[in-house]
């Protein structure tokens, strides 16, 4: 018989995994008056947890999750492995911008995946951004657009090989940036310089990234191949900040048709 969208399908919700991506599902489903019946997670603290938010069941076992529509909110390593052992009969939607797994798996599957970074702190604040979905169930897609329309959300169907660039172009574009950051105020704390003289000049840099094209409006001492400015900066920093300054910066010199 073939595989049809169960009647319940927007009254009848789990989620399996317990992170920042789970928690954002869950708030914006509250938010939003639908039910969440069941929660399950490998973290049972975590789960429970997110299960008396949602007002759910957390059941121990991912077997006993039987909801019309499941969300699958994991590490890309587990995703195919939760998929086998939840009920074909619901509508499974994994959160990964990588995994592609419609070739081995029954046809009642599909991505649904929000290109947005969380935190703990921040899963519930407005999501402005798109929804990935999967350009290979028809079905399973109309049921998510259907869905994003309730939830206010804008979404983009994608290929597998476009939605894995895009995640690409998101490491670089969020995760690396988070990074530098990182490492810069740790610089900066290190050295008991007060963090706030930064904020200006990081709120500045975002506007400029999103407002003009940032090899267009690259600064600093390596586009101006000012080589004494960058040998002063190495010779101060050690470890992996030393390393990543240097390579970031052969980059930037390079770029420009420099050396170091």
């Amino acid at each position: 018989m073939p595989w049809k969208i169960m009647p319940n399908s927007l009254s009848d919700f789990a989620i399996i995994g317990s992170g920042n991506v789970a928690h954002f599902l869950a708030h914006i489903l509250i938010g939003k008056g639908l039910t969440i019946s069941q929660v399950h997670s490998r973290n049972s603290v975590s789960g429970n947890s997110l299960a008396l938010k949602a007002n759910a069941v957390f059941e121990e076992e991912i077997t006993s999750i039987n909801a019309a529509v499941i969300f699958i909110a994991v590490q890309d390593e587990q995703i195919e492995n939760s998929l086998r052992k939840l009920p074909h009969s619901s509508i499974l939607l994994y959160t990964s911008g990588t995994v592609d797994l419609a070739a081995v798996l029954p046809q009642n599957h599909g991505v649904f995946y929000p290109l947005q970074t969380f935190s703990k702190n921040n899963y519930t604040l407005p999501f402005n951004g798109p929804i990935l979905l999967d350009d290979k169930n028809e079905e399973v897609n109309n049921y998510a657009i259907q869905l994003c329309s309730i939830l206010n959300l804008s979404y983009q169907i994608t290929s597998s090989v476009e939605r894995k660039n895009i995640h690409l172009c998101a490491v670089f574009l969020n995760n690396f940036i988070n990074h530098i950051a990182c490492i810069g105020l740790s610089e900066a704390k290190e050295r008991k310089i007060d963090l706030s003289l930064f904020t200006p000049l990081l709120k500045k840099t975002f506007e400029n990234i999103i407002s003009n094209d940032p090899c267009e409006n690259q600064s600093g001492p390596a586009k101006r191949n000012d080589k004494i400015i960058i040998n002063e900066h190495i010779a101060l920093l050690d470890g992996n900040s030393k390393t990543i300054y240097h390579l970031i910066t052969e980059s930037i010199l390079a770029k420009n048709g420099h050396e170091l």
